[in-house]
């Protein structure tokens, strides 16, 4: 099997792997908020928030600086593999201590319904321990990454979001407690782990088991900016409920996050594309052809194409679609007026993500993970300070303003730290273009779509593509890696 042709392969996996993934949760998801009122509604979303922030930074950092290690020095893998188990065990166990103080802190100052409080709580220590033993399912994950055999992890997840769904399910109708759901997703996330271990030990590799702190203390210290950069993107897209519940109350965070839960869910595709092509980034990197580059430009764009029309067609459905996401509190049509306005703005902060997202992978190939911490801080900041300055001013309607500013900050700021460094790619071609297709397809889409849903979506299918190959967005030399995939040995962008 050609290179590409192994990377096509393992991206699609992962990629199918997380459609199913993704599907069967929304669809247990659905079934959860059906019968959660309002309030408890509220709680859910904070709850979510709550564990992300406090459970996934740090961790996915050293994950990322390992695969690199493994990538480039597959002899030592193992060895590498094993240092990141002992860095990852030492991580959770801290940030357990954390996790339960802070929930109990801020459960009893911030949340006044003594009901609510309790739910809280116990939903928000058990749901961040379900996070934090999934450090050891993303050990093993950059196992198979590294050593690509993602057709496995993809087998895996797939099975994770049938176990998860159906807690989901069963608990809707047995109407048990919030804190209940989360209590079953701890139980069966940890016989996930253990799980995905086995899979790792008999099918891929067993990781050397002969820990040295001072090699997991290096590790971690390598990798500090790039926990400090996922703990920022985690705030990134969990940061809107805290302002809007700060500003304009608790009742509010519904009307952005029903929307937003959604949307930002469709982040899983380029970050189910972006594991396949880290290894071979990394040994790219180092090579003194352009190589690097071609790839680099072809990833982000081809996903970006894929997320404009994706986009748009959620967007022109908006209104068939949010009705699904919602409990069945009476107040439905007014909680949700405002979160159709949401949505479009919601819907192209997520289509700017799949760019974004790339960067990181290009940052760390190339040796230079501080510039994701640095692209992402500066995101993030602007985030904030939109946040509290437009919801004051306009409402709700201000934090999916401040999302879509956060994403084209990070995209553009990261597009230039690359061109400081040499490894600079074409703004227009990958950003500017394919962008002027997506605003053109939507104008038309919306049109058609008021006439009939089936015009809507046969608008997007049609016009987009012919727009794409009438401006010329995608390269020779990007069309010479797509021909490889399909047909093997085609051109020279085949790599043994």
């Amino acid at each position: 099997m050609t290179r590409v042709r192994l990377l096509a392969f393992n991206a699609l996996s992962m990629l199918i792997a997380n459609i199913v993934s993704k599907f069967v949760l929304f669809i247990g998801m659905i079934w959860l908020l059906q019968y959660l009122d309002a309030g408890l509604e509220s709680t859910y979303y904070l709850v979510t928030a709550f564990a992300a922030l406090i459970a996934m930074n740090f961790q996915d950092g050293m994950v990322s600086v390992t695969i690199r290690k493994v990538a480039t020095d597959l002899e030592n893998g193992a060895k590498y593999l094993g240092t990141l188990y002992l860095a990852s065990t030492l991580l959770a166990l801290c940030l357990a201590l954390i996790g339960i103080a802070a929930a109990i802190l801020y459960g009893r100052t911030q949340l006044d319904d003594p009901g609510h409080q309790g739910e809280f709580i116990k939903s928000a220590i058990t749901f961040t321990l379900t996070y934090l033993i999934g450090y050891g399912a993303a050990s093993a994950g950059a196992g198979f990454k590294a050593y690509e055999k993602l057709s496995l992890e993809a087998a895996l997840l797939a099975l994770q979001s049938f176990m998860n769904a159906g807690v989901y399910i069963y608990g809707a109708g047995q109407e048990w407690p919030l804190s209940q759901f989360f209590s079953w997703l701890l139980i069966l996330n940890l016989i996930y782990v253990i799980l995905v271990n086995i899979v790792l030990v008999a099918f891929v590799v067993k990781p050397a088991l002969h820990f040295r702190i001072n090699d997991a203390w290096d590790l971690f210290r390598e990798s500090l900016g790039l926990g400090y950069a996922t703990l920022l993107r985690t705030l990134q897209d969990r940061m809107h409920p805290f302002f809007i519940g700060r500003i304009a109350g608790h009742g509010f965070i519904t009307q952005f996050s029903s929307a937003n839960q959604l949307l930002v869910q469709l982040k899983f595709i380029p970050l189910s594309v972006r594991p396949a092509l880290f290894p071979t980034l990394a040994r790219k990197a180092d090579e003194e052809t352009d190589s690097f580059q071609v790839y680099s430009t072809a990833l982000m764009k081809f996903l970006y194409l894929v997320a404009i029309p994706l986009m748009v067609l959620l967007i022109i459905a908006r209104h068939q679609i949010l009705p699904f996401v919602t409990s069945r509190d009476p107040t439905f049509s007014e909680i949700y007026a405002l979160a159709l306005q949401v949505y479009p703005f919601v819907a192209w902060a997520v289509a700017l993500s799949f760019p974004s997202q790339v960067l990181r992978s290009l940052f760390v190939a190339l040796k230079r993970p501080e510039y994701e911490f640095r692209t992402v801080l500066a995101g993030v900041i602007s985030l904030a300070v939109l946040d509290l300055i437009l919801i004051n001013l306009i409402g709700v309607i201000g934090a999916a303003y401040g999302a879509l500013a956060c994403e084209f900050i990070i995209l553009f700021y990261g597009l230039y730290l690359l061109h400081k460094i040499g490894r600079g790619l074409n703004v227009v071609g990958l950003f500017v273009l394919p962008s002027l297709c997506g605003i053109i397809t939507n104008w038309l889409a919306e049109y058609a779509y008021s006439f009939h849903w089936l015009a809507g979506i046969l608008s997007v299918l049609v016009v987009f593509p012919l727009l794409v190959l009438a401006l010329r967005v995608v390269s020779p030399a990007e069309w010479a890696i797509l021909r490889e995939i399909i047909k093997p040995g085609s051109n020279a962008a085949a790599e043994q």
